[in-house]
């Protein structure tokens, strides 16, 4: 870049220019002060207000405790009997023999203070100048509040160097209630007299950071200013110095630069406005337009534009939040709908904070109000949508009541339908295996047998399908189920069927459940005589109930030594209807495995199956441990 050497004209102009400059630079350091100082009492009102809620929290702890007349606890190393409480039941005992000790309000206010410090991000003190327990003894400066507060001051703060940090002290005083004279009425207080007070102590180092980084902000923004200004001075310095064509080139520099000043000070996409005490229009953004349809002259010059442009629908409401907060200097936040210059109806979110100066004088109300008609019109759809898929669940949820009625009704006519031609079947055929088994040859009394088999076996599959389209449909009634004792139980249940056998069965301890105990009891009796089948062609069949709990469930499995399978058809296990071994070689209908699924799923649990072919099976079922109890 070149550099450029400029030659002043005159020691006149040279010195109006100057001090031009000067003066432009003190009034830029001027407001950069003022912001400064400005964002330092921010800080330490702010912190102000942490300290009185920290204090309203404990005169609210202490004041419910008051009223309550203190609460009693069982004494401990920790909490033992306030030896400076004088009152007849200080100390009871129960009529179960449990000793208890009455904490008073200050010694309820003073463990909550000494065991949780730092909860609230603030430290508090309860003290007096009358003292029951010699710990609420006040400091220099407590003492100096508390006598001031009898005279009449109602808060004290200061800001107080503490192990070489800033910290705001502030201090209230506590008032003598009536609840107050159970414990202190000896003292001679009486009801509304200065008790005590409580201070607490606030670090404002995070405050000084926050102001600190606003800061750094606030001289970015004068120094580009400033340069802006000086840039200014700058052109018009060079335009005294060339011709008139020079001259009027660095005036339209200049109206350029104070062009794009505007521009970055007057640039918000939301609309913001000051209005003054008197409700006159201090400042209007631009950015009015887009919103609204008018003008910023248009509000300066009716400032009762602002109410008018309210949706009549809203207006009580706008102005109730507009005077409440006007008259009172109080921020807040509402939304309403406005009318705009073409008629369209907008929703506004408008939010609003009082304006002070210097010496903390009100000067009006600064507010901002962002358009919001897309995300009320979104609210408004996802409303509608909520209310349609609400009506549409509860029309498949009747329709899925009545499919279920009715599968149901066409269970119990199938069943009956079908079990009256297979007792026909059967019966028909054990009289011909009795009348005429001199007429029939082997064959034909083999195949009558067959016959009986096979109506045995179909009347036992219109029993397992009725019993797993039950099992969706009884009522669920949950209770704790002790799991290990249950799978005793149902060894025992199924004794019969392995009696003779060389069958071992090992159940360890198994945590416990709840659940449904028919059900689950259903589980353990179809597991078990799942591993019974398919092991007891084994000269040692073994199987092995037990449990393990990983992360947020509880696994139970039963472990056989049976003739497995392959692990390929292993999402087949639990479906209905499907096997993995013929009829000839195990007995069955393919539904107990349906069954189980449908129950564990019932209890918001899993299954799944391994093994491998001629090595055992292992059928695993998991329940979520909230429904366990691990012990």
């Amino acid at each position: 870049m070149e550099n450029k050497t400029f030659d002043f004209p005159s020691s006149g102009g040279s010195r109006r220019y100057g001090l031009m400059a000067i003066t432009w630079s003190m009034l830029v350091a001027g407001s950069l002060v003022w912001n400064l100082h400005q964002e330092g009492l921010n800080a330490l009102n702010t912190a102000s207000v942490a300290a009185s809620a920290n204090i309203a929290k404990d005169i609210g702890f202490r004041r419910w405790g008051s009223s309550h007349g203190g609460v009693y606890v069982p004494p401990t190393e920790h909490t033992p009997p306030n030896p400076y409480l004088n009152v007849p039941d200080r100390d009871v005992v129960t009529t179960t023999g449990k000793a208890l000790t009455l904490m008073n309000p200050a010694y309820m206010l003073r463990e909550l203070q000494t065991d949780f410090p730092g909860e609230y991000g603030n430290k508090s003190h309860i003290t007096s100048l009358k003292l029951l327990n010699p710990k609420n003894t006040p400091d220099d400066w407590e003492t100096a509040a508390l006598h001031a507060f009898e005279q009449g001051e109602k808060v004290r703060q200061e800001v107080q160097q503490i192990n070489g940090q800033p910290y705001l002290r502030m201090m209230k005083p506590l008032i003598a209630e009536k609840g107050c004279l159970k414990c202190h009425g000896t003292q001679g207080y009486k009801e509304g007299d200065i008790r005590g007070g409580i201070s607490t102590v606030v670090s404002l180092a995070p405050y000084h950071a926050r102001e600190h980084e606003l800061g750094i902000s606030l001289s970015l923004t004068h120094g580009v200013i400033w340069l802006i200004g000086l840039a200014g001075l700058g052109i018009s310095y060079r335009r005294d110095r060339n011709f008139s064509g020079a001259r009027q080139k660095a005036v339209n520099d200049l109206r350029e630069s104070e062009q794009k000043y505007h521009l970055v000070a007057d640039y918000t996409s939301d609309w913001e406005y000051w209005t003054g005490v008197r409700g006159e229009i201090i400042y209007m953004s631009p950015s009015c337009l887009a919103l609204t349809g008018h003008y910023a002259e248009e509000f300066s010059a009716d400032p009762g534009l602002l109410v008018g442009l309210v949706h009549p629908d809203d207006m009580a409401a706008f102005e109730a939040h507009w005077h409440g907060h006007s008259e009172h200097a109080e921020a807040g936040e509402s939304e309403f709908r406005i009318i705009n210059k073409d008629g369209e109806v907008r929703w506004i979110s408008h939010r609003c904070r009082p304006v002070f100066d210097q010496r903390g004088n009100w000067r009006g109300i600064r507010a901002g109000n962002r358009d919001i008609t897309a995300r009320r019109e979104a609210e408004n759809k996802i409303t509608e949508l909520n209310r349609t898929l609400e009506r549409r669940v509860t029309e498949r949820t009747q329709q899925l009541e009545a499919a279920n009625n009715e599968l149901e009704a066409f269970s119990y006519s199938v069943s009956h339908d079908l079990r009256s031609p297979l007792r026909a079947i059967d019966g028909f055929s054990h009289m011909l295996i009795e009348d005429y088994a001199d007429k029939l040859d082997n064959e034909g009394k083999r195949l009558l047998e067959v016959v009986r088999n096979n109506t045995k076996r179909m009347s036992q599959l219109i029993d397992d399908i009725l019993k797993f389209s039950r099992t969706g449909r009884l009522e669920f009634t949950s209770s704790k189920i002790d799991m290990e004792k249950m799978a005793h139980t149902v060894v025992e249940e199924l004794q019969p069927s392995i009696a003779g056998s060389k069958l071992q069965v090992e159940i360890e301890h198994i945590p416990s459940s709840t659940g449904d105990p028919a059900m689950m009891d259903q589980v353990f009796a179809n597991l078990l005589s799942n591993a019974i089948k398919f092991s007891h062609t084994r000269e040692a069949p073994k199987i092995h109930v037990g449990a393990t709990v990983k992360g947020d469930e509880t696994i139970y499995f039963v472990r056989d030594n049976g003739v497995g399978f392959d692990m390929q058809f292993a999402d087949k296990m639990f479906v209905v209807f499907q096997r993995l071994h013929s009829m000839e070689e195990f007995e069955g209908t393919g539904i107990g495995l349906a069954i189980v699924k449908r129950i564990v799923t019932r209890h918001g649990g899993r299954v799944w199956a391994e093994g491998k072919v001629n090595e055992g099976a292992t059928l695993y079922f998991a329940l979520p441990t909230n429904k366990t109890d691990q012990g």
